[in-house]
């Protein structure tokens, strides 16, 4: 009998062991953000029973990141240091070729890891919403504090339309560097204006601009044989004109909204037409590149790369190639294009509109209901979002890589030195920048730069900052209304494009100012016949939905 028992009681063991390996989580959880709500709480409780029986066990988090190329995580000291600091493993996915298939056919499959980090402005966040892929982290901000405090408003205008939040933005926040300018040849300004007007971040008015490049055309009318042009801009782009122009008249690209709070194409701001006036005053004075509507990247830069050339209009960037070229010819620095803010005829300095740049970023990072621990997710993504975790994400490790020296984020291990000296395999093998994650726009309290690399700013970034000040605006307010598809409104908004692309290098051509208000009266019938009214109330009804739904002010 006892015998009996003990094969009974051995049968039960058996029995009670498969049945527990049955129920365990290993599988993992498909359908709706319900279904992964639920299953994660099955998952805390789970994880609460194991921490009371005094079993811990170190969870990993699966990453599909589409920007890691072929990076390995925890190989270098910054990942490592990361895994260290916030209990979790990590296991990063590679794209292995297009990430915009491979995330579809992860989709497709139901197989998605416990985090993906995708294109936010593709359609592919939408189709993981839709399909339930993706839990609503908005549920769980009370497990992410640093998130809420660092993210702020940026949360409001990442909400789906359910009002809920289920990525967070890469690269967010309000970029402080600058984006377009009248960028001039430094050693010119000296010549022409002296050391200290060259040097001072005070504006010049419109009127003094144009009297600058007729003083340069007059006292240079030829360099190293060849005619001088006083001021060059890059070729017509699609729907806009050029971005120093606008910025310099206070417009902007993206739209107009009238004082009623409705959204227009930009063609309806009267700013429009006075930063037109400007181009067509330098082309009607000679100041203007006559070959400006050919002027394609890589003939622009070569253009630039000359000694006949004074300034130019456009991001302040694009002299970076120009600038390498000449000082390699004459081996003098003073010969760079730097950065100057040029006021628009009645426009005050913080009127102006040179730096758009969206505060949403460029990815999306959500977490997926195949996700087997959300809590040790969440307390991982709020370390990385922390300004802590930023730092050693793009610091790299304090007292090694940096430290605070006089209440000053500083390189004390020659970080940016060795960065320079090779900047991929640098990254690569410390870790620093590599992994650029839950990334803030927002520069440290003490001025300096999210990235490391980014604190030593060579002259052209340096004259930028200093100079073009109080002219950021928010592109994301205005960014994907346009209508899409094959739909009626889509074709239209394709017409009204080739409408303005044609009109815009004959406006600022024309050979006089009534010619050129002409062809504007002529570019607005044009695009009324071809549709402009119902593409707009297509783009103001998106428009008037996202003020409603971001808390926006009109």
């Amino acid at each position: 009998m006892k015998k009996f028992l003990a094969l009974l009681l051995a049968a039960l063991m058996v029995i009670t062991v498969f049945a527990a390996c049955g129920g365990s989580g290993n599988d993992q959880t498909k359908g709706t953000a319900d279904a992964g709500t639920t299953k994660a709480a099955d998952d805390k409780e789970t994880e609460k029973q194991s921490e009371e029986g005094g079993e811990t066990e170190t969870y990993t988090i699966r990453f599909f990141d589409k920007n890691s190329g072929t990076k390995e995580f925890g190989v270098d000291r910054v990942s490592q240091e990361l895994m260290k600091r916030t209990g979790v493993k990590v296991e990063v996915i590679n794209p292995t070729g297009d990430p915009a298939e491979k995330l579809s056919l992860m989709l497709a499959a139901n197989d998605y890891p416990d985090i993906v980090l995708m294109d936010r402005g593709s359609d592919i966040v939408n189709q993981y919403i839709e399909a339930g892929a993706l839990i609503p982290l908005s549920d769980y901000f009370d497990l992410m504090p640093n998130v809420v405090e660092m993210y702020g408003d940026v949360l409001k205008k990442s909400v789906y339309k359910d009002g809920k939040n289920y990525y967070l933005n890469n690269w967010y926040g309000v970029d402080p560097d600058p984006v377009n300018a009248f960028t001039m040849r430094y050693d010119t300004m000296i010549d022409l204006v002296g050391q200290e007007r060259a040097d001072s971040d005070e504006p010049f008015t419109w009127d003094e601009f144009v009297q600058l490049l007729k003083d340069y055309k007059t006292k240079y009318p030829e360099v190293d044989g060849k005619e001088t042009i006083p001021f060059v801009i890059g070729q017509p782009g699609n729907g806009e004109i050029n971005g120093a122009f606008a910025g310099a008249n206070g417009l902007k690209n993206a739209g107009y909204v009238d004082p009623d709070g409705h959204l227009h194409f930009a063609v309806d701001s009267p700013r429009f037409i006075e930063a037109i006036h400007c181009m067509n005053e330098l082309y009607r004075e000679g100041l203007l590149d006559p070959e400006w509507t050919s002027n394609v990247s890589e003939q622009f830069t070569s253009k630039m790369s000359n000694t006949n050339v004074f300034g130019f209009g456009g991001a302040y960037w694009g002299a970076w190639t120009p600038n390498a070229a000449l000082e390699a010819l004459s081996g003098d620095k003073n010969m760079h294009y730097l950065a100057y803010k040029v006021l628009g005829p009645g426009i005050a300095a913080d009127e102006t509109t040179y730096s758009g740049r969206s505060t949403l970023g460029w990815d999306a990072i959500g977490v997926t209901v195949n996700c087997q621990n959300i809590e040790a997710t969440c307390k991982f993504i709020d370390y990385c979002a922390s300004r802590e975790g930023q730092d050693l994400l793009l610091w790299g490790i304090q007292g090694q890589d940096w430290d605070i020296v006089d209440g000053v984020h500083t390189d004390i291990g020659g970080v940016a030195e060795a960065y320079r000296a090779d900047p991929s395999n640098y990254v690569r093998e410390s870790g620093i920048c590599s992994w650029t994650w839950f990334v803030t726009n927002v520069r440290h309290d003490d001025g300096t730069a999210t990235r490391i690399y980014y604190n030593d700013m060579d002259d052209t970034a340096t004259f930028a900052a200093k100079n073009i000040t109080n002219s950021a605006w928010d592109t994301a307010d205005f960014a994907g209304l346009e209508p899409a598809g094959n739909s009626v409104e889509a074709l239209q908004y394709q017409k009204l494009m080739d409408d303005f692309n044609q009109y815009y290098p004959k406006m600022v051509n024309a050979a006089t100012v009534e010619e050129c208000d002409a062809l504007y009266q002529e570019l607005l019938d044009k695009m009324k016949a071809d549709g402009k009214e119902s593409v707009e109330k297509f783009m103001d009804d998106a428009y008037q939905e996202r003020v409603e739904l971001w808390g926006l002010n009109k």
